[in-house]
């Protein structure tokens, strides 16, 4: 009853701290989320396929351009961000063998980029909105 159906995913965890010289503290490399996490249950049976992921980020340490263009360096809060797709890829033996069609939508929970003053994540500095994205589109093989 399960035929077709599927699981994937992964998890990880890094330490993203570097000491810039001896007497410096530790501080975050830019652009490291300590954790990492992303999943995607899928189906795929007599050409259709349906899949939805997810994914989620942790807090980091992000580089910004400032007033004048300077580099400035913000946390930006976590985010979890679910796509998902459907298709059909048409069967052999069929007059479209070797088309494949999908729509596939992604950020469909409008998830923003908020990034704050240090840890207080009350002081928003910055929040953008790029909003769901939707695509129609199809392969051939030949």
């Amino acid at each position: 009853s399960l035929n077709g159906f599927g699981l994937t995913g992964g998890v990880s965890y890094t330490v993203p701290e570097v000491r810039p010289d001896a007497n410096a503290p530790e501080e975050d490399i830019p652009g490291y989320s300590r954790w990492v996490a992303n999943g995607t249950a899928y189906f795929e049976r007599a050409g259709f396929n349906a899949r939805g992921s997810v994914r989620y980020r942790s807090s980091f340490q992000g580089d910004f351009s400032g007033f004048g263009a300077t580099r400035t360096r913000r946390r930006t809060k976590a985010e979890t961000v679910f796509d998902a797709q459907i298709g059909y890829d048409f069967q052999p033996g069929t007059s479209l063998e070797g088309l494949s069609i999908f729509l596939q939508g992604l950020n469909l929970t409008d998830e923003p980029m908020v990034s704050h003053e240090g840890f207080n994540e009350d002081l928003v500095l910055d929040y953008q909105e790029y909003g769901p994205r939707c695509m129609l589109g199809a392969t051939y093989k030949f």
